[in-house]
């Protein structure tokens, strides 16, 4: 990849992401994505989406700043949405799929600033998550005993409630768990915290990004496992650092966020002009 390309860089509740444009621009490389994601030496962004559309169908490819392929993202995918806009290809009202790497996803332009996307059907079978062990297990991290419990929205996340959340604790045992033998593909972490049966409060620990001030896929994680442990009704406001989001359980089971994506800016980066060496120092 030579010369010039041009990103765009949103963010949904403070959850940023860079858009680039398959039609365009060739696949980039894992060290570009390093590079560009990386907070001092690039750009910065919580990740890179890599799609457009393709052979009649939008497709959708989600990286992580570390340069490996998220299996969705709630967030992400109302990103894409929303450059689809940007480019002209949907209209505000119009229903529409997405095909990611990993699965289908059903999307519908509320506004250009609201967008709402069927995550599908949560699973808590062990094998799909997948989990080592028994689901609903205590577990120890740094002297604090927490009850943990498992779940699939197509990526696997590791949920805990707690009375409180304590921002230190999700720094420090956020990346203990993410790495933990029970998760043979590392883990999403969400600390949560049940306000009342309408809105949970959550702080989240990203596999791939570290700490993250939202995420849809999490947030449709906590509130899977709050239905069926029956502690919240079937339409709940999360609330995130970076801002709050719709969720509803559908008569199908699957689920639904709703939320808002915001453009932050039009990005033209000269390729060879990327720190490299001192990127490959850190």
């Amino acid at each position: 990849m030579l010369g010039e390309i041009h990103l765009i860089k949103y963010h949904a509740l403070g959850n940023d992401y860079l858009f680039l444009d398959s039609a365009t621009f060739d696949k980039p490389s894992s060290e570009f994505i390093k590079q560009i994601c990386h907070r001092n030496f690039g750009i910065g962004s919580d990740g890179l989406l890599y799609g457009g559309y393709v052979n009649g169908q939008f497709k959708l490819t989600i990286f992580n700043p570390d340069s490996s392929i998220a299996e969705i993202s709630g967030n992400g995918t109302r990103i894409f949405a929303r450059a689809m806009f940007d480019l002209g290809l949907i209209n505000i009202g119009q229903k529409f799929e997405i095909l990611t790497n990993f699965r289908t996803v059903s999307c519908c332009l509320m506004a250009a600033d609201c967008i709402s996307v069927n995550m599908g059907s949560p699973s808590f079978e062990a094998p799909n998550i997948p989990i080592v062990g028994k689901d609903g297990a205590n577990i120890t991290i740094n002297g604090r005993t927490y009850k943990y419990y498992s779940v699939s929205l197509g990526n696997p996340h590791c949920v805990i409630f707690v009375d409180a959340i304590l921002h230190e604790d999700v720094l420090s045992d956020g990346p203990i768990l993410e790495k933990n033998i029970a998760f043979p593909e590392k883990t999403n972490v969400q600390f949560a915290h049940i306000i009342d049966s309408e809105n949970i409060s959550i702080e989240i620990w990203e596999r791939g990004a570290g700490y993250t001030l939202a995420s849809g896929s999490s947030a449709c994680a906590v509130f899977s496992v709050a239905r069926k442990l029956k502690i919240c009704f079937s339409r709940v406001t999360v609330h995130m650092p970076g801002g709050d989001l719709l969720l509803l359980e559908n008569s199908n089971e699957t689920i639904t966020q709703t939320g808002p994506v915001v453009k932050i800016a039009d990005c033209e980066v000269g390729i060879k002009d990327l720190p490299t060496e001192k990127l490959h120092q850190m």
